[in-house]
């Protein structure tokens, strides 16, 4: 598998992994809160004989300077995913977020409905946006403390198993790499935006097709709670990949990547 260098653009001071490959389309990925760029590997390298990729470290993640905002919304970061894609001059993506990322890409979609060709949502994070006050308080204080007390190294090992299926080494270590990039600031305020946004405020708003992918041995945004996303907002349209857990992406890499073709090919957003 190829390497490459992560790239730093002081417009929007975003550091991301771009592979220009064959093609005039753009793929953009969004990482989940635990995660980071480098988590995208397998479709860097795999997808690039069809498009452009770039992936994103998020602001706070890397180097990527943090939003300024204290309590931030899923469109606090996409002001930045869209300096960042104005300085690259990409016009129109195909935007694929995971977990938190796929929080934040419904929030891209629904301000920036021109940009965005095609939406698709990875083991989407709900947020807690609807839910009570003290839920709220431990859902932004939880992760900060996991990382304040272990560190990126070993909160990525104790957490493997409840993000892979497949918790091989190599996928492990992958795991390992991304975690020990996140930065207790960055990580205090995606926690966050997890915390008091919601991503059906964004769903509601685009009248165009989404689709979902999930895991179906996903115990995190379980498959339960992705069919109640499909029943509310009825434009999404939903895709498993079997025997995957969380990271849906890195458990089944070359599933992941036919499905996500098979869906890009399709009609635009």
């Amino acid at each position: 598998m190829k390497n490459f260098d992560k790239e730093y653009d002081p417009i929007s001071r975003i550091e991301f992994i771009q592979n220009d490959g064959l093609g005039e389309e753009t793929i953009v990925f969004l990482h989940g809160i635990s995660s980071g760029s480098d988590s995208w590997s397998n479709q860097i390298n795999a997808l690039a004989t069809n498009a452009s990729v770039l992936a994103w470290n998020a602001p706070g993640y890397g180097n990527s300077k943090q939003v300024e905002q204290e309590v931030p919304t899923a469109l606090d970061y996409s002001q930045r995913l869209l300096a960042l894609l104005e300085s690259k001059n990409i016009d129109r993506i195909y935007l694929v977020g995971h977990s938190l990322g796929a929080l934040i890409a419904a929030g891209f979609a629904s301000e920036y409905p021109g940009k965005v060709k095609k939406l698709i949502l990875v083991n989407p994070a709900q947020g807690y946006g609807e839910f009570e006050q003290a839920k709220q308080d431990e859902v932004a204080n939880v992760r900060p403390k996991l990382l304040r007390e272990l560190g990126g190294t070993e909160m990525a090992r104790q957490r493997s198993s409840a993000l892979l299926f497949d918790a091989s080494n190599d996928k492990v270590a992958l795991l390992e790499k991304v975690m020990e990039d996140i930065t207790i600031e960055g990580f205090e305020k995606s926690s966050r935006l997890l915390a008091h946004d919601s991503i059906h405020y964004y769903l509601a708003t685009i009248d165009k097709p989404v689709d979902l992918i999930y895991g179906t041995e996903d115990g995190i945004t379980t498959p339960k709670i992705m069919f109640e996303i499909a029943a509310r907002h009825q434009n999404i349209s939903l895709h498993a990949i079997d025997v995957a857990s969380h990271l849906s992406y890195l458990d089944q890499p070359a599933r992941f990547n036919q499905v996500l073709l098979s869906i890009i090919q399709g009609d635009d957003l």
